[in-house]
């Protein structure tokens, strides 16, 4: 019996541990990286395992048929069946639904899911795509509603960047009368936000440091940041290390960068031509005085050109030989781009890390123009114990620039291809241009003669303690200094337009200033579960914020050498102008939010923060701003569950307030002194005065929003659409106002206005194919805005501000106020031309109160410098290893008035001493031209144009080097990439960029397009 039983029990053992069976493997992640807590389970049990820091996993099954499932938030769920294998090495592929990304909304990050306000965000993935420079150009045309502009083409330019229209009215110079004078200022601008530290500077930033950009667009998502929002929020997010995961990067780059969509100025042969033009047509107008001259007139015409040409110099020799100099094109030349970026992360036992270094040199195609940039970022954060985790984030960004020449561009443009730049001996001419003295050679301009230098350099830092004495409560305390210094220097030497070979013009100007900020906030975040399937998540925050700006600067002139530049401006003998200022401002705020979720489908959003500002008058620096949203995901009803084609429905309703206190510079509510001089008897003194209008009503500017929107997946979420509809009115706008003279004072500032900003927002991502080695996916946003003024105090309708705008009720806020364009005068319409004082071939301006006179009653409102509308698209072609993608965007309806065509058109007084753009311009024999006769055609004001554009903005090839070849390499990725920058441009605009037309062509540039070789590889 004993026998018979230890062998039954032998036979159960042996039994038993033939079916155990031991499983290992790795788990990846699509860039060959491993995946640390990833889960692995034996399929519909809670059995298992997760992978340790390494991605590897060991786990003891029972039966060699069962099936295992891999998954790891963020990618798709993998699962693997046994069979007779016992080790798989597993790749997991990023998820295709957006929905579990985690998007950061200030002091806090939700699930894209659960969002209720107006919110977008891109990755690194995406900023880094296209290799752009900055954080500005990565996002052109990635967002709807974020309208972002390039203002220069040369290198380290600012960009503009609006969210939903501007909602500040301007009706004056933005430096003057309490309007806040901060250089970094732009009133319209949204608030950034880096790793919870305010920020001014974007363009400081490297693309490759940044894990995730969130742009917070109603007021609802702003509205835990009060008036600091009131425009917007960009909140950036650098990277940070991942525990048990080491990684080492480097992303280089090398372009070239070149001049494209060159304007079509006159060749020699043209200009030649051009000139007999001007000549003639102003001939021909003279012939008026007897009568109406005919085209067999025009043509009769004799002109001397040895007016403008003259046979006595080597100019008429020139012409005579067809010897012509192309200023333009002899003065481009090529620019190299490089970039360098070494990044490494990693951490173990709680203590993660990460930080970087890159550097990026940047040369412009004219002169010296040059842009360099260092960037160091490192973060250090440390799991002291169960509950407490401290941390620290630094970033500095150093940049110089050197925007060369103000005057090359203009000047190698304008001077004519008859002069020439050398003597017969090869030497330099100092004046080319016997016919114009105010124009020295460009040569000199283009070696130096005109420095305009930045250096700048941004410090931020945030410093951070976390303690979490619950699974439901974390309370943060985070301080984060900010000091920025910057450094302006500009030197006009002797052999410049603006000193003209007189010594006492030399001109040295030095400008300095310094900010120092800092913001510290303590945060309490709960999440719990009131009851089975209600959740709720509390913010509260205490925030302080302060802001200290001081700038001095100098202008000297009358040196006696040009080797000081702006470094000894005490060399100068003649001191034009010195100041300096200093501004503090304080803003102390309490904010609470609170996200009630029932059932995961209907979310609740309720938030209000209580903003004091140190700018606004003493009983108005408090105010309160409360939204409130709501979110219904519809897709989990179940009157639509089992819809298999939607995969997600969500609606959104959100309704909210934010103040913004930046027009306004601080102490604009009080008065203040300012010097003065008197006269007793006959003896001069000086003194003060009281010379600014205190405003003891000066209070917030306020915006109201109402947000609706709806976001819905189909397909499998091959199909994603997201629609907004907005409307946001802003009350109690702070501007200028100009007073009467009897005041004594010029003007005051205060709450004077409203305005309202209107529109759609419509994105849409489908992945149009996707087959065995071949995926096409797009991605499509329009925004449509419409900006109006409500109300004007008082006088300030239809007040003319600047050369070329007008405030006006129910126009937009940056409207252009001129004659209407009705045609051009032809030859059968003299009679009636000379009613108005003009001739044929002159345009023909509308009567717009039939008066018989063009003046300022005429005036009309023809457009405005916002555009009707934005676009982007951006298609991704990927076949095995290799990828394709173009980006494309664009803005219509933009109307303005163009500096470029004031400098470069040809009707002025002197046209014929100036190269020109080659237009389609009137002559009897050419009557349906586009543009009026040369020289005379232009009696008033007439250069405004449309700016509508459509940009390739890249086309990116890129490589990604095989697993196989990896694991012999010892990498995790290795990527090649080509891409091509500005390719091609697409615009009736005869200037040199749309973009940027709009800016003052004196120190203007080309456009410019970059081939640019880039690799990127991770350890």
């Amino acid at each position: 019996m004993l026998k018979f039983t230890m062998m039954l029990m032998a036979l159960v053992w042996s039994t038993i541990a033939m079916a155990q069976v031991k499983v290992t493997g790795e788990v990846y992640d699509d860039l060959n990286e491993p995946l640390p807590g990833a889960n692995v389970l034996i399929k519909g049990t809670t059995n298992g395992t997760i992978t340790d820091l390494d991605g590897k996993f060991s786990l003891t099954v029972t039966d060699s048929n069962v099936t295992l499932s891999v998954s790891f938030i963020g990618f798709e769920t993998q699962e693997l069946t046994l069979g007779n294998s016992n080790h798989f090495k597993v790749k997991l592929q990023p998820s295709p639904s957006s929905l579990d990304e985690v998007v950061v909304i200030g002091y806090g990050s939700v699930k894209k899911r659960d969002l209720t306000g107006a919110v977008a965000s891109v990755d690194t993935e995406t900023l880094t795509e296209q290799k752009k420079t900055d954080i500005g150009q990565a996002l052109q045309g990635r967002i709807a509603g974020v309208d972002v502009r390039t203002l220069s083409n040369k290198p380290g330019a600012p960009l503009s960047i609006d969210i939903r229209g501007n909602t500040v009215i301007k009706n004056g110079d933005a430096s003057r009368d309490g309007i806040s004078d901060d250089p970094a200022s732009d009133l319209s601008k949204p608030l950034y936000v880096v790793d919870g530290i305010f920020f001014e500077d974007i363009n400081m930033l490297n693309p490759a440091d940044i894990q995730q950009i969130d742009v917070l667009k109603d007021a609802s998502a702003t509205a835990i940041y009060g008036a600091r929002g009131a425009n917007g929020v960009v909140i950036i997010t650098t990277k940070n290390g991942i525990e048990g995961r080491s990684v080492f990067s480097y992303e280089g780059t090398f372009g070239i960068r070149s001049a494209t969509n060159k304007p079509d100025f006159y060749d020699g042969d043209e200009y030649v031509e051009f000139v007999d033009g001007v000549l003639r047509s102003t001939a021909w107008k003279g012939l008026f005085s007897t009568g109406v001259p005919t085209v067999e007139d025009y043509r009769n015409l004799t002109v001397d050109m040895g007016r403008e040409i003259r046979s006595s110099n080597e100019e008429a020799d020139n012409v005579a030989n067809r010897r012509y100099t192309d200023w333009a094109e002899d003065y481009l030349h090529q620019g190299i781009q490089t970039s360098h970026n070494i990044g490494m992360s990693g951490g173990s036992d709680g203590l993660v890390y990460s930080g970087s270094i890159s550097y990026l040199k940047d040369e412009g195609v004219m002169g010296i123009e040059n842009y360099e940039r260092y960037n160091i970022s490192a973060s250090l954060s440390k799991k002291v114990s169960e509950k407490f985790t401290a941390g620290l984030k630094t970033y500095l960004a150093y940049a110089n620039r050197e925007e060369g020449s103000r005057e090359l561009f203009r000047s190698t443009l304008r001077l004519p291809p008859t002069v020439n730049e050398r003597d017969p001996e090869g030497n330099v001419i100092l004046i080319p241009d016997d016919q114009d003295q105010r124009f020295l050679n460009p040569y000199y301009d283009a070696n130096g003669a005109w420095i305009t230098n930045t250096k700048s350099l941004d410090v931020i830092a945030n410093v951070y303690l976390q303690f979490k004495p619950a699974n439901w409560v974390n309370i943060k305390t985070q301080f984060a200094p900010n000091m920025q210094s910057n450094r302006f220097g500009e030197f006009r030497g002797l052999y410049t337009k603006s000193s003209r070979n007189e010594s006492e013009r030399v001109q040295s100007i030095y400008n300095n200033s310094f900010r120092t900020a800092y913001t510290w906030d303590n945060i309490v975040n709960f999440d719990f579960d009131l009851a089975e399937g209600h959740n709720l998540k509390t913010t509260l925050v205490s925030s302080i914020y302060y802001n200290q700006f001081e700038r001095g600067n100098i202008e000297t002139r009358d040196f006696d050498t040009d080797s000081y530049l702006y470094y000894n401006t005490g060399a100068g003998l003649d001191v034009r102008s010195y100041h300096s200022n200093y501004v503090k401002s304080t803003l102390s705020s309490f904010a609470s939010r609170v996200n009630y979720s029932i059932s995961d489908r209907y979310l609740f959003t309720l938030t209000g923060r209580y903003d004091g500002s140190s700018k606004l008058a003493v009983d108005n620096k408090w105010a309160f701003f409360p939204s409130a949203a709501f979110a219904w995901i519809v897709s989990d009803e179940n009157f639509i569950k089992n819809t298999k084609w939607i995969n997600n429905l969500k609606l959104r309703l959100s309704y909210g307030e934010s103040g913004n206190d930046s027009p306004v510079s601080p102490y604009s509510s009080l008065a203040f002194l300012g010097g003065a001089d008197y006269l007793f008897g006959n003896t001069h003194t000086n003194g003060v005065d009281v010379n600014g209008l205190p405003n003891y009503a000066l209070t917030w500017e306020r915006s109201k929003e109402f947000n609706i929107g709806v976001d819905m997946s189909m397909f499998q979420n091959r199909i994603r659409v997201g629609m907004d509809v907005y409307s946001k009115t802003t009350v109690d706008a702070i501007l200028n106002k100009t007073l009467s003279n009897i005041t004594a004072y010029g003007s005051a500032v205060g709450n004077y206005g409203s305005v309202r900003n209107k529109g759609l927002e419509v994105t849409l991502n489908t992945i149009n194919i996707q087959k065995n080695n071949f995926r096409w996916s797009s991605s499509l946003n329009f925004a449509r805005n419409i900006n109006q003024i409500l109300e004007l105090d008082g006088d300030l309708d239809q007040e003319p501000y600047g050369t070329h705008g007008v405030l006006k009720i129910g126009e937009a806020v940056d409207a252009v106020y001129a004659y209407e364009k009705i045609g051009i005068w032809q030859l059968e319409e003299a009679d009636q031309a000379a009613v108005y004082g003009n001739f044929p071939g002159q345009y023909k301006y509308k009567d717009q109160n039939n008066d018989g006179f063009i003046n300022q009653e005429d005036k009309v409102v023809l457009g405005s410098v916002s555009p009707k509308w934005i676009g982007g698209l951006n298609n991704s072609f990927s076949y095995k290893n290799f990828d394709l993608s173009v980006q494309i965007y664009t803005r219509q309806g933009t109307y303005g008035h163009s500096e470029f065509y004031s400098h470069f058109a040809p009707y002025q007084g002197d046209d014929a001493k100036f190269n020109k753009i080659d237009l389609d311009y009137w002559t009897p024999e050419n009557t349906d031209a586009s543009y009026p006769a040369l020289e005379y055609g232009h009696p008033g004001e007439w250069y405004y144009e449309s700016f509508d554009f459509v940009k390739i903005g890249n086309i990116g090839l890129g490589y990604q080097v095989p697993t196989e070849a990896l694991e012999r390499l010892k990498m995790t990725s290795l990527r090649f990439t080509l891409d091509v920058q500005n390719p091609f441009t697409f615009t009736n605009y005869e200037g040199p960029d749309p973009e940027t037309g709009l800016q003052n062509s004196y120190n203007g540039g080309y456009m410019t397009k970059i081939i640019l070789f880039g690799v990127k590889l991770t350890y």
